[in-house]
This record gives C-alpha cells, sequence and structure tokens, in this order.
C-alpha cells in the first residue's frame, strides 16, 4: 500500500470515529497498518488505543510491538504497549516500555501519567505522585493525571490534599463524572457521607450509566438489590488495577452494608496495615466489632479513627452511642460521651440562628418541625404515623425534614399528613439550618439522638426557639440548644439516675405510641402447649448481647429443663457471625442443641415467628423498645431488668402502662429467677398469651387521639413558657 494510501485510511478511521462508528474504524486503522510509513505506525497506535478501550490487551499488545518494529522511536506506541502489558498483569515489561516512552519523548505527558499509575499499583504513591504532578506540568488539564493525582493522595494519607485536588480536577473538567466520583469515595472515606453523596448523583448526572457512582450510592445508602453488584465491580477492580487502601476500603464499606462482616474485618484490618489512621476503614471495622457486641473494642478504633480527624461530629455520636450498650460503663461517664459531643461542636456556634421576628403570642397556631432519617418501616415511623395522623392541623402545622434514603409504605403515610415535607438527605447542616429558619419553627422535634442519619450539627446552630428530643434516643443528647428531653414518669421517674442536658418533661403515660402493622397476624396459642417444652426469644439487635446478657440467658435455659432460645437478627444469616455468637453461649455451658439462630426476614415473617415464642427475654441494660411492643402485640410476655437509666426502662414503661411491672425485676438474679418462675407456671403463660393484645389495646400505648392531644398540650406549655422568657421545669424534680 502507498503512503497515501495508509494517509487516507488513517484520517477517514479518524473522521469515523470521531462521528461514533468505532467498527468501521478499526477497519480503516487495520488497512493502514499495512504499510511501514509514519501513516501506519500512527494508525497502529488508535487501533491499539481502540483495543484497550475495549480490554482486548492482548491483541493491543501484539499491534503495538509490531509496530514499534518497524518504529522503535514512537513514544506512544510504547505508551500503549506499557498499558497492554500492564493489565495483561506483566508489571516489570510495562514499566519497561513506559521507561522507552520516555526515552523517546521525555516531554510526553501521557507517558509520565501512565508510569504514575504503575508505580501507585505497584505500592508507590509518592513516586507516582511525583509522575502526575511532573505529567501536570507538561499538560496542566491532563485528565487521567489530573483523577489519579487523587488516588496517590489518598494512598499517602493526605486526605486533604486529596479533597482539594479533587475539586481543582472538577473546576477544569466539571462534565467528566469519574473525577466526581472520585472527589465522592475521598468525601465517603473521610466521613463527611451527605456531601459524598452530592458527588456521587453530579456524576450520574454527567453519566447515568456510571458504575461506580451506583456502586458507591448503594453501598452509602444501603441499597440492597445493588449491593451484590458494587462488590462484584470492585472485586474486579481489585483483580484488575491491585489491591489498594481506597479500592480496599471502599470493599469493606460494601461488605458491611451486605452484611458479611468477617470479610469487612479482613479488608479493613488490610487498609489499617497500609494506613493506620484510615478513618473509613477504623469506623467500619467498629461496626463490626460492635455487631459481636465488643463495644469497648468498637470505641478504641474511633478514638483512633479521631486521633487522624479530630472534627467528625458523627464519629462522636457513635462513640455516645456505643457506650449505651455498655454495662461497665457509670451514668456519670455515659452522659460524659455525650456532653462532649457539645463541647466540641456546639461550642463552636455562635448566637441561635431562629428568626427574630418569631410572634410570641402565647395561643397562636405552632409551626412543628419534626427531623429524622427514619420515616419509614423503622421504630420511629412506626411510632410517629398514629400520631401524624392525629395532629390537629388548625392548631399545629406539621413540617417534616427527611433524611429519608428510599420510601415505603410508612413514609408516604406520614408525608400525606405533613403540612410540608423537605428531603433533606443531601442538604448540608447550613443549608437545613437556613431551611429552618425560613419556615419560621417554633418547634424542632429532633428523632435520631446519635443514631445514622442525625442532623445534631443543626440543633446546635439553634435554628428554632424551642428545641427538644424524643422517641428516636434513649439517653440525653449531651446538647444545651436542646431545650427538653420528651419522655414519661416510668421511663424518667423522680430520683432515677438519668442525668441530662435537656429539661426532662413527661407525657401523662408513655413517651411511645404504637401502631402496629396491618398486616401482624393473629396472636398464636402458647406453643408450650403443643411442645411440651418452653421456647425463650428475642429479636433484638446483637449489639445488645453483652456478655453478662448471654450469661444470664444462659443460665435460664440451665434452670428450665428442655427449653431452647431462639435468637433472630440481621446478620445471623453470616455463618461467621452465628458461629461467633454460639461460641459465646457455648462458654457459659448452653448445648449448642438448645440455641436456634435465625437471620432476617420480612417484617410480616417475623411477626409471624412470634408464634413459636412462649417468653421473651429483654436484653440489658440496652432493653428492646418496639423489639418489646412487637413481642408484647404478639401475645409474647417479656421479662426485663428495670434499670435507671432511659435506655433500661424502655420495656419497663410498656409493661406499666399494662399493669404487667411483676414482670420487671431489680438485679440480674431476680431477672433469672423471675423468668424461671414464669416458664414453669403454664396456666399464667397461657392466661397471658390470650390477655396481652387486648390488654395493650385498651392501655394509654394504643390511644393514639388522647396521645396526640397530650403531646400537643406540651408543645403548648413549651411554647407558653417560651413566651413568657421562661423554661418548663423538670419532671425529676416536681
Amino acid at each position: 500500500m502507498s503512503a497515501f494510501g495508509a494517509l487516507f485510511w488513517l484520517q477517514f478511521g479518524t473522521w469515523l470515529e470521531k462521528n461514533g462508528n468505532s467498527a468501521l474504524a478499526e477497519t480503516c486503522y487495520r488497512n493502514a497498518t499495512a504499510t511501514d510509513g509514519s501513516s501506519g505506525t500512527e494508525a497502529a497506535f488508535h487501533l491499539a488505543k481502540r483495543l484497550l478501550d475495549r480490554d482486548r490487551n492482548l491483541e493491543a499488545s501484539d499491534i503495538c510491538e509490531k509496530a514499534l518494529r518497524k518504529d522503535p522511536r514512537h513514544a506512544k506506541l510504547w505508551c500503549s504497549l506499557g498499558a497492554a502489558r500492564r493489565r495483561l498483569a506483566l508489571m516489570a515489561s510495562a514499566k519497561t516500555a513506559y521507561e522507552k516512552a520516555l526515552e523517546c519523548d521525555s516531554a510526553y505527558p501521557q507517558a509520565w501519567c501512565n508510569l504514575g499509575e504503575w508505580h501507585l499499583a505497584s505500592g508507590y504513591p509518592e513516586k507516582a505522585l511525583e509522575n502526575f504532578e511532573f505529567a501536570l506540568k507538561l499538560e496542566k488539564g491532563l485528565l487521567e493525571a489530573l483523577n489519579n493525582r487523587v488516588a496517590a493522595l489518598y494512598e499517602l494519607g493526605r486526605f486533604k490534599d486529596a479533597e482539594t485536588a479533587a475539586r481543582e480536577a472538577i473546576e477544569i473538567h466539571p462534565e467528566v463524572a469519574a473525577l466526581h466520583v472520585n472527589l465522592g469515595i475521598v468525601l465517603l472515606h473521610t466521613g463527611k457521607a451527605r456531601a459524598a453523596a452530592k458527588s456521587f448523583r453530579k456524576a450520574l448526572e454527567h453519566d447515568p450509566a456510571s458504575p461506580e457512582a451506583h456502586m458507591n450510592l448503594s453501598t452509602l445508602l444501603g441499597e440492597t438489590h445493588r449491593l451484590g453488584e458494587a462488590l462484584a465491580f470492585i472485586e474486579h477492580q481489585i483483580a484488575a488495577k491491585g489491591e489498594t487502601a481506597q479500592r480496599l476500603a471502599s470493599l469493606a464499606l460494601a461488605q458491611k452494608a451486605k452484611g458479611d462482616n468477617t470479610a469487612a474485618e479482613a479488608s479493613c484490618r488490610k487498609v489499617i496495615e497500609m494506613q493506620p489512621g484510615n478513618v473509613c476503614a477504623l469506623v467500619t471495622l467498629a461496626g463490626c466489632l460492635s455487631t459481636r457486641a465488643d463495644h469497648s473494642g468498637a470505641n478504641r478504633l474511633m478514638e483512633q479513627a479521631l486521633a487522624a480527624n479530630p472534627q467528625m461530629p458523627g464519629i462522636y455520636s457513635n462513640i455516645a452511642f456505643n457506650v449505651t450498650y455498655m454495662t461497665e460503663i457509670t451514668p456519670e461517664e455515659a452522659f460524659n460521651c455525650h456532653r462532649e459531643w457539645s463541647r466540641r461542636f456546639e461550642s463552636a456556634v455562635n448566637e441561635p440562628t431562629f428568626a427574630a421576628e418569631h410572634r410570641t403570642e402565647s395561643e397562636r397556631p405552632l409551626r412543628i418541625g419534626y427531623v429524622s432519617g427514619d420515616f419509614g418501616r423503622h421504630p420511629v415511623g412506626f411510632l410517629l404515623r398514629d400520631v401524624a395522623r392525629s395532629h390537629d392541623h388548625t392548631q399545629f402545622y406539621i413540617h417534616c425534614y427527611s433524611m429519608m434514603r428510599q420510601d415505603d409504605e410508612i413514609t408516604i403515610a406520614i408525608r400525606e399528613q405533613a403540612d410540608s415535607w423537605i428531603d433533606a438527605l443531601l442538604m448540608s447542616d447550613d443549608d437545613l439550618t437556613e431551611q429552618i429558619r425560613q419556615d419560621r419553627i417554633d418547634i424542632l422535634v429532633d428523632l435520631s439522638g446519635h443514631t445514622a442519619y442525625n442532623r445534631l450539627p443543626t440543633f446546635a446552630a439553634k435554628p428554632a426557639p424551642i428545641q427538644a428530643t424524643w422517641i428516636g434516643y434513649f439517653h440525653s443528647t449531651g446538647l444545651e440548644n436542646i431545650d427538653y428531653f420528651i419522655t414519661d414518669p416510668y421511663t424518667s421517674p423522680k430520683g432515677c439516675g438519668q442525668l441530662y442536658s435537656e429539661v426532662p418533661v413527661h407525657l401523662p403515660h408513655s413517651r411511645f405510641c404504637y401502631s402496629p402493622p396491618e398486616y401482624a397476624p393473629e396472636v398464636a396459642p402458647a406453643p408450650v402447649l403443643a411442645n411440651g417444652f418452653i421456647t425463650f426469644g428475642s429479636f433484638n439487635r446483637l449489639e445488645k448481647l453483652v456478655e453478662p446478657v448471654v450469661s444470664a440467658w444462659a443460665a435460664i435455659l440451665k434452670a428450665v429443663p428442655k427449653s431452647r432460645l431462639i435468637l433472630k437478627a440481621g446478620s445471623l444469616d453470616n455463618k461467621d457471625v452465628s458461629d461467633c455468637l454460639r461460641s459465646r453461649f457455648n462458654q457459659c455451658g448452653l448445648e449448642d442443641d438448645r440455641l436456634e439462630l435465625r437471620g432476617p426476614s420480612s417484617h410480616p415473617d417475623m411477626l409471624t415467628q412470634y408464634g413459636e415464642i412462649d417468653i421473651a427475654l429483654d436484653p440489658f441494660p440496652f432493653n428492646g423498645g418496639m423489639t418489646t411492643l412487637e413481642a408484647l402485640w404478639m401475645g409474647v410476655p417479656v421479662v426485663t431488668i428495670a434499670g435507671n437509666g432511659v435506655v433500661s426502662r424502655q420495656t419497663y414503661s410498656a409493661l406499666a402502662n399494662l399493669g404487667m411491672t411483676d414482670l420487671a425485676f431489680s438485679d440480674v438474679d431476680a431477672y433469672i429467677h423471675g423468668a424461671v418462675a414464669l416458664a414453669t407456671d403454664l396456666p399464667r403463660l397461657v392466661k397471658l398469651r390470650e390477655e396481652l393484645r387486648p390488654r395493650m389495646n385498651a392501655s394509654p400505648i394504643r390511644q393514639p387521639g388522647q396521645f396526640t392531644r397530650d403531646l400537643e398540650f406540651l408543645f403548648r406549655r413549651m411554647w407558653q413558657a417560651w413566651c413568657h422568657g421562661e423554661r418548663l421545669k423538670s419532671d425529676l424534680e416536681n
């Protein structure tokens, strides 16, 4: 073929590729490579690049080698050959090819970038960063170098610099989805989940098919139907490009979200070996330890994460949450952990930000703002649904600020009853604060405390004149700018050991208004009648099963011949998790055949399984909340220890409202004896089974109209006190 013919095929192929006809372009490039001239060599480069884009790496390598025998000074071909060999895991020859490219053209930025990628994949991030920086000196806007510089800074543990570099790259290429993904990963791995979600969604605006954006969003938002895809994608990335701290930390997040704690723990430990201060790995590993009730170990990891990044309110919330599980922590120590959040983050807030134009008429209609990430199939959603239906909208305008990741029928039911609904998941704390201020909310109610998706930084800024916390948490938040803790006389009696930063105020009977799901089955007969033995059970989270609980439950079963224990929890479908729990009971002398462990199921199925339980055992010090209410609704009596704090009196409060405080005991020994006594009193068990649902239906817990009037009366009293420049007095002192 003549040189002119080669040039024609090269130019025609380039034109076809620009116009989207890649298949024909490939044919043109192949035609051009038949010549020995420069056009044929250039066509080989284009053909190799096309093959690399389609992951046909071996063929690309062959094309480059043949062309380089004709023109061994072609820098671009050497660079493409290096890329093909690196993908074929021929790392040494890949490096040689990149170095050859630079021998041919030391000012070729792509070769410097590719050499940097080689160093990054080979575990030399510092050298990689030098290569990327040099490439960017030669070509400021080189996309691959901009993107890879972020990854190198991440691997070096320079997370702030990585975020800055990611933002600089986006300024140059604002429409490139991969850059938004890279920024999102850095934000996610440094505890800025809300901003990370924004970045991933921005990536999808520019590339709706971006697998990395979808993968990270599904992990972040817990979209279980996509987590399998997320895991497969990350595993493929690791297989193709090697184990880096960033990829392993992403893998651990996806594994933890999918419930594979054992795999997540192994991935986290690899990351921590590479980067001892990697916040993402430390926090994910802490979550794994919490699942097996090692809350002290989890908090040590959280403290380690804080040493690397002390300005993370979410980690302080996790530490505060964890101490509520721990039997060895005193009330003063638990309270101090919650106060630490306030000392670090509330003290940085200036004056309250609520609008100065709030009218102070004591009887005018009030604007109530509910703030939660749990307006759905969650205890908060079930406890709020009937209240939302019962509010007097002539006197109380209901505004909901939602952090829901996805809606369900409970979300819809609550939204339908709200006067205003704001999807605030991706709003910054400052933006949410301003939104609440503009909405001129009179009483802002926290329904999360220190649980996931809380907006305590917004409450710290005090965008409303009155702020309260209710039903979403089981301890004082520790915040000075939350005025009231809404509780009840049984959860928080006078003289209890709970300490508060807020003023504790009582609803008359219960702080819970239970709304049973319509699909709850009828109460089944006591299973002991058919089985001939007692079945104990608990459907509480595994985090609550601290050592004293396991020991007490083993003692109860050993004292009741032939009895068995059914435990059901979200991660018990994982063999390693269930084996670990089984081993803990074995160490307390309980045989395997008396313990049945069940994983997650649908909510209707879970409620049906209460038909197999005779007696529910309540964990301590962290009692059941919704778990207790559901057990009682399904006719299963619950045996509990009535402690001193909110978290340890939730079940007592429910039993008190049903007139059943004889199932609540003062210490572990009495608890064990009480459970055994109930198990040996068959007539009493059968009678309770028949009476529990009617008794609950008649109790204050199941009177949503009256409950809501009581709540609204409390809101009105709060407002009237504020209008007079006062606060209500503590109900623990009255």
